[in-house]
This record gives structure tokens, sequence and C-alpha cells, in this order.
């Protein structure tokens, strides 16, 4: 009965008018693989755990482990850095909190390897899992920082932290918020990476060097917000954001490691473009170097074009970008010029991918999103008879067949 009852389930996730992606997973409300029931009832009865407060937020694939955060918005989140084991026939599969319940309470802080509240995470090519931990609990209602915001590095065949790096004070601002990173890396030189945090909040990037284990600050007026276009509709909400850049895409890599950044506010729909040899030299963020010019426009993705993250597939060119005010993922071919007739959506859907707030791309090709209703849950109450949270997969290379960025 269990097997039918899951295919019924199946069918009926995956009957949506218009949706290519799969749901492979759905939840009404969050939970977790506790250590035993006690410890459940424990932190339900303390507080520790409030269900209707945890929302998933960010995605990253890494060989059988599908890693989803849960940010400590508001209060009882139980642990913010999960997983889930790969391949999983639940539907809606708890969580395991990463590297262990232990790094994820917040009565650990002491811990180095403790993560307080993550939105977004990486893991690059030497298998590395790069957490940005804001800090924060209680986000939403009543802003209390925990600890320092950090890049907090753990090696995935191990489960063991690599590093913490504090990001000084200085570099911060009284409005940064740090909601996305993404790392530059190389399977070859390992050491030589670089990971771009983009605070949203303060229009900047934080530029980490492992190899010399510190940052700077970058700031350029392509990362403000674009005020024209500030107020925009998810589902049926209505949104004022200020939030400038967000998405990042790293584009091709020569044997030097150069490569090209691509780059977006979330209030806006124009793509911008920056080799990160400009990123990666401090001198630019501390000086009056000449480097205004070095970052370019590409193009305009058009009416309601505002983006949260994007990933580059380096196989066919193109890049994947969620479209929040379309209930949708766009695709861009980087070998055509960027305009609204060469962005279309590969996939939509008014109720399942309602805010679409997190894209990836694995190893196989296939592209990973998170939809979380996040209008509701933060404006209004999540109908918890419902699903409110998703995630779906497609092979990238059918999700754009015939349309403009199939290269092939």
């Amino acid at each position: 009965m269990y097997i039918i009852k899951q295919l019924i389930i199946l069918l009926l996730l995956n009957n949506s008018l218009g949706l290519k992606m799969q749901e492979k997973f759905v939840w009404n409300l969050i939970d977790y693989n506790w250590e035993t029931p006690a410890q459940q009832q424990s932190a339900i009865e303390s507080g520790n755990f409030i269900p209707e407060n945890n929302i998933i937020l960010g995605i990253e694939k890494w060989k059988n482990k599908l890693f989803i955060t849960v940010p400590r918005w508001r209060l009882g989140v139980a642990s913010s850095l999960n997983y889930i084991t790969l391949p999983n026939e639940e539907m809606s599969p708890k969580f395991n909190p990463y590297p262990s319940w232990n790094d994820n309470l917040l009565s650990n802080v002491v811990s180095e390897s403790t993560v307080v509240s993550t939105y977004r995470v990486q893991a690059d090519e030497c298998d590395r899992l790069w957490v940005l931990d804001n800090g924060f609990e209680n986000l939403l209602e009543k802003p209390t920082q925990i600890i320092p915001s950090s890049v907090v590095i753990f090696d995935l065949n191990t489960d063991t932290l690599i590093r913490r790096y504090d990001i000084p004070l200085k570099q911060s601002k009284s409005d940064t918020f740090l909601p996305n990173i993404v790392v530059d890396s190389s399977k070859s030189n390992c050491e030589n990476t670089f990971a771009y945090l983009v605070d949203a909040g303060s229009y900047g990037i934080i530029v980490y060097s492992f190899k010399e284990n510190r940052s700077w600050r970058i700031e350029h007026n392509f990362f403000h917000m674009d005020p024209f276009v500030g107020g925009f509709k998810v589902s049926d909400s209505i949104f004022s954001w200020r939030d400038g850049i967000f998405g990042i895409a790293l584009g091709h890599q020569d044997h030097h490691q150069r490569r090209d950044v691509y780059f977006h506010t979330l209030i806006g729909s124009k793509e911008f473009l920056v080799s990160n040899t400009i990123l990666q030299n401090e001198s630019y963020a501390l000086g009056t170097d000449p480097v205004y010019e070095e970052f370019k426009i590409i193009g305009d993705r058009g009416v309601n074009g505002h983006s949260t993250t994007e990933v580059f597939d380096p196989s066919l060119n193109v890049i994947y970008f969620t479209q929040i005010s379309k209930n949708g993922i766009g695709c861009w071919n980087i070998n055509t010029p960027l305009n609204n007739n060469t962005t279309p959506l590969i996939d939509s859907d008014p109720i399942k991918l309602v805010m679409p707030v997190d894209i990836k791309l694995d190893e196989d090709g296939f592209i990973w999103l998170i939809s979380n209703r996040m209008p509701q849950y933060v404006l209004k109450q999540l109908n918890y008879e419902d699903y409110n949270y998703r995630v779906l997969s497609g092979r990238a290379s059918d999700l754009i067949k015939g349309t403009v960025c199939d290269g092939n």
C-alpha cells in the first residue's frame, strides 16, 4: 500500500499544465531526523523548534547529498544547514543536520563549525562545501546577531571543518545583507580559490581569498538596485524591495583560471559582466585605479525580469536564472545578444513555481530548483494543509530544447 500511495502522490504532483521539471520532494512543513523522540519533544516545548517558522531557501547537490538550507528568519528553526541522502523514495523526507546536530544548535555557538543561519551554499570541484553564515537569528522580527558573519568551509569527504573566516566589520555597513556565495575554484589549484559574497543591502561584493585567508570589499554603481522596477509582484503579493547585486554566474575558465563573472541585481532586469581578475585584485578595492569601465552591461531581460540566482552551464554555453515575477526559470545562450527575445522561460507554473529562489546545475547536467512561496511566509500565512516547499529537477538540455538557448 505504501508504494501505491507514493506512486499516486507522484502522479498528482507532476500532473501540472506545462511543468517540465519533475517534482522530487514536497513539504507542507519541515521536519528533521531527530536523534530521539524526546529530543524533538524537548525542542518543541522549549520553542527551539516551531515547524511553521522553518522555510527552505538554498540548494546544492554533491554526489549523494542534496543540501538544503533553512535560514533562521524566525525563532524555532531547529537546524539551518541540512541534507537529504539521494536517491530517496520519500516525497517529504526529513532533514539531516550537517555536519551534525551538535553543529546546528545555538547552544553550541562556541564551536567553530556551528552554523547559525545560512541562505545559500556551494560545493566546489575540490569537494569542499562553502557556507555563508549570516550569524543572525529571528531576522524578520527581532534581528539578533549571535556570531559575526562568516565563511565556513567543510571537507565533504570527511564532514569536518576546514576553516571558519569571520568577515571584518569594516567590510560591512549598517544595511549589509549577505544572501549569496559563489565559489571561483579550479580542481588543478584548489588553494587558489576565491569566494564572492554578495551584499545586496549595501551594494557590494566581498571577495575572500582562501590562499591568503583575507577579504576585501568592491563597490560599483552596477551593484545598485534599479529604482524604476523597485515594485514587483510575486503571485498575488506586491513587494517593494531595495536589494542590489544578488545573482552571480561564472563563465568559462582558461588555464590561468581567468573567467568572466556575470551578475545581476534582484531589483532590476539587466545583466552585467566583469573579469574575475578585476575582483581578485585588491588594489582595485583600495585605490583609485581606472577600473570602472571594466564592468560591462550585457543586456536587459525585459519587463518583470527580476531574478534571484543564476548558474552557468559550460557544456551548453547557457546561463539559467530564476524568474520570480513569472513563476519560472529562464535561459540565455551567452553566444547571443541578451534581450527579452533571447531570454525565454523554459519552465513555469503558477502554483508549483511560486518564488523560485535558488538554482544549481549538477555534474550530470541536471538543474535543481527550490520554490518556497516566500510571499505568503513573509507577508501572510502559509496553508499547511497544502504543499508549500518544493525541490524540482530536470535535465538542462531537455528544458532548453527548441528554444533560442539551444545552440544545437
